[in-house]
């Protein structure tokens, strides 16, 4: 139980360190390009989710290619079964996903990641995790470039 509880701390405690101001250029990207880590795994369907909400996220667009973005979106997801949420809960059982925010060339402005934390008691499906775990990093990433906005005045 110790070992346990160190863990948690220290991977708490690590996220904590490693978090740092986006870059400043953060704040003038507006066209996204969204695109999966893992084209075969849980990223597909929350990029999915991640573009249909960039659509409608102002001050951002999607953009139809790399070539046309100012910024691409690379999510990588985990999306556990019910019997994980219900046997692991917050130890590992709940819906994460990442996102790494990108020049086209690959310099990284930002990243960050969230968790759906909703229905982790219940087994089966979880209401639409993915959309919310887009949801999650979405506005994480807005607040990043208000952040990135404020920090160049």
């Amino acid at each position: 139980m110790k070992r346990l509880i160190t863990a948690a701390l220290i991977a708490g405690l690590s996220a904590t360190v490693l978090a740092k101001d986006p870059d400043p250029r953060l704040a003038t990207v507006r066209k996204a390009f969204v695109e999966p880590v893992d084209e075969l795994g849980d990223d597909q369907r929350v990029a999915t989710c991640l573009a249909d909400q960039v659509k409608t996220t102002p001050p951002l667009s999607l953009a139809a290619s790399k070539d046309e973005a100012d910024v691409v979106l690379r999510v990588k997801a985990h999306l556990t079964s019910g019997a994980s949420r219900v046997l692991l809960g917050s130890m590992g059982g709940t819906p994460s996903a990442e996102m790494e925010a990108d020049l086209p060339d690959g310099t990284k402005l930002w990243t960050d990641g969230a968790k759906y934390r909703r229905g982790n008691g219940a087994i089966g499906l979880v209401n639409n995790a993915e959309c919310g775990l887009a949801n999650g990093l979405i506005t994480s990433m807005l607040e990043a470039m208000r952040k990135a906005r404020d920090s160049k005045k």
